[in-house]
C-alpha cells in the first residue's frame, strides 16, 4: 500500500512540475514578431456602427469603447440575448441570428451604417449552429449588398497561415473551429469590402497593459485583456493603412499563459 502511494505522490509531483512548466514556458512563445502595427489615435467613421457577437465578452469592450467616443453603435442581437449591459452604455440593439441570413440583411437595413463590426465565434457546440462561418459569410454578405464599405473582423491566432503560432493543446482542440474561422476570413478576403482582420491569441479579463500591438506576422503569439483588443480593433476601424491587412494582436508584456493570472 505504502508503495501504491508512493507512486502516485511521484505521478502527481510530475503532473504538477508539467502544469507549472507549461505555465512558465511552454505556453510562451519565443518568436520575435515583426512589422508592428502601434494603434494611433482615434479617427470615427462619421456614421453609425453595426456590431455582431457585442454581447460576447471581446465585443461587449468593443461596444463600451465606442460608445465613450460617442458614437451611434447598435449590436445585433438574439431574441433570447441578454442586454441590459449594452442599455447601460447607451448602445441600439436590432434582432438579428446571424445564421439566418434574412434577419441579417433586415438588421442592415435598419440603418445606413458606415462600418460592420464581427466578433462572432465560438469554441464549442454543434457545428450547424456555429456562427463561425455561417454566421460571418452572413454579415459579410449583407454588409457588402447594404453598401457597407468598411468591416473589422476578430478572429483568432491559429486561423489560416498563423495556424502553428498557437500552443499546441489550443491548435488540436480548436483544430475544427479554427478552419472554419479561416475560411470565414477567406470570403471576406474576396468580398471587396475594406476589410481589416485582427487575430487574438489567449484572452482574458485582466487589466489593459497599454502596450498591445497589432503584427503583421503570422508567427507571432501572445496572452491578451480583451479591452486591449477592444482597443487595438476600435484604433484600426479608423486607420486606413489598416484596410487589407490581417493581422496577428500581440502584447509583448503577456508571452506566457501565467501572464494572465498576474493581474
Amino acid at each position: 500500500m505504502a508503495t501504491v502511494l508512493k507512486a502516485i505522490g511521484y505521478l502527481l509531483a510530475v503532473l504538477v512540475l508539467l502544469i507549472v512548466g507549461y505555465l512558465f514556458v511552454f505556453s510562451r512563445s519565443f518568436h520575435t514578431p515583426v512589422n508592428l502595427h502601434a494603434a494611433g489615435p482615434y479617427v470615427s467613421p462619421g456614421g453609425p456602427i453595426l456590431v455582431f457577437g457585442g454581447t460576447g465578452a471581446t465585443g461587449l469592450e468593443i461596444v463600451r469603447l465606442l460608445r465613450e467616443h460617442g458614437e451611434d453603435v447598435t449590436v445585433a442581437v438574439r431574441p433570447t440575448s441578454n442586454t441590459a449591459a449594452l442599455q447601460a452604455v447607451g448602445a441600439k440593439t436590432v434582432i438579428a441570428d446571424a445564421l439566418d441570413a434574412e434577419a441579417v440583411q433586415a438588421a442592415f437595413a435598419s440603418n445606413t451604417y458606415k462600418v460592420a463590426i464581427s466578433t462572432l465565434g465560438t469554441s464549442r457546440g454543434d457545428k450547424a449552429k456555429r456562427p463561425d462561418l455561417v454566421g460571418n459569410r452572413n454579415v459579410i454578405d449583407a454588409a457588402r449588398a447594404a453598401g457597407v464599405t468598411r468591416f473589422v473582423f476578430v478572429t483568432a491566432i491559429g486561423t489560416g497561415d498563423s495556424f502553428t503560432a498557437t500552443p499546441f493543446p489550443s491548435r488540436m482542440l480548436l483544430r475544427e473551429v479554427l478552419a472554419l474561422k479561416g475560411q470565414a476570413e477567406d470570403h471576406l478576403r474576396a468580398s471587396g469590402l475594406q476589410y481589416t482582420i485582427i487575430r487574438p491569441g489567449g484572452l482574458g479579463l485582466g487589466r489593459s497593459t497599454g502596450q498591445a500591438v497589432l503584427a503583421d506576422d503570422p508567427r507571432a503569439f501572445s496572452y491578451m485583456a480583451r479591452i486591449d483588443v477592444a482597443k487595438l480593433t476600435v484604433a484600426a476601424m479608423g486607420d486606413p493603412t489598416t484596410i487589407g491587412k490581417t493581422y496577428n494582436a500581440y502584447d509583448p508584456t503577456r508571452k506566457t499563459l501565467w501572464s494572465m493570472f498576474q493581474d
